[in-house]
């Protein structure tokens, strides 16, 4: 009859290996890391020239836009003048025009600015462009190879899930309720190594916890190693097994 503890080992490490599958399934691999990097990069740089392309056309019409009702404003004043009675209305209405053709200048400028931002975004943006063409064909090429290679992990992903399911119906209920809490509480990594920390004389042995460093009782180190049962750490909660009696 197979211990608990073995079934609990190989349970373990087939979910662990099951994460890094499923990392290398839906992630980038590590062999096209540095080129996803460089080529988000460049498309995040483009992304905030296209913005500042749009904001700068959307400043510079809303001005044009503006200058064009300011003119119209000082085209009605100027037909005014022939209506104006006395000297104080002329000077007054001379004082207004004053102020829209100086609010018009202003608006020119800030229309002719916000061209010129336009302008050297695109600039710089074609240049970007230009330069992306040849990272986008490297990247679309690892895209191809990495495609290619995603049917093998997917397989690999599909005997660890069929492997997973075969070891939780071999966990007695109890054990993998216990295995299930603890690989919760610790975020997928339920066990913790016991290893040697110091040998006294030529027999006696001490024996800690591989997370935690707390020292691992010798009757606890006894019933892992002769019976596979479930032993939990006294301070961090683990479950404790030792490599060289691991199933």
């Amino acid at each position: 009859m197979e211990r608990p503890l073995d079934s609990v080992i190989d349970l373990q490490r087939a979910l662990t290996d099951l994460g890094h599958a499923n990392e290398r399934l839906h992630g980038i691999p590590d062999w096209m890391q540095e080129l996803h990097e460089e080529h988000s990069a460049r498309k995040t740089e483009m992304e905030v020239l296209e913005a500042s392309i749009d904001e700068a056309v959307a400043e510079r019409r809303t001005a044009e836009a503006e200058v064009q009702d300011s003119q119209e404003k000082l085209k009605n004043y100027q037909e005014q003048i022939s209506a104006v009675r006395n000297q104080r209305e002329y000077g007054a209405l001379l004082q207004e025009m004053d102020t829209i053709k100086d609010a018009i200048r202003a608006l020119e400028e800030r229309a002719l600015a916000a061209l010129e931002r336009q302008e050297e975004a695109q600039t710089a943006l074609l240049e970007l462009q230009e330069s992306f063409k040849e990272i986008d064909g490297r990247y679309q090429a690892e895209l191809v190879k990495w495609e290619a290679e995603k049917p093998s992990v997917a397989k690999q992903v599909e005997a660890l899930e069929a492997r997973i399911s075969v070891l939780r119906e071999r966990l007695p209920p109890a054990s993998l309720s216990l295995f299930e809490r603890t690989l919760e509480r610790f975020g997928g990594a339920a066990l913790a190594e016991v290893r040697i920390i110091e040998r006294v004389g030529k027999a006696q042995q001490i024996w800690s916890c591989g997370i935690c460093n707390y020292r691992v009782r010798p009757q606890s180190v006894v019933e892992i190693t002769n019976n596979g049962s479930i032993v939990f750490c006294d301070s961090c909660k683990r479950i404790l097994y030792i490599e060289n009696v691991a199933g």
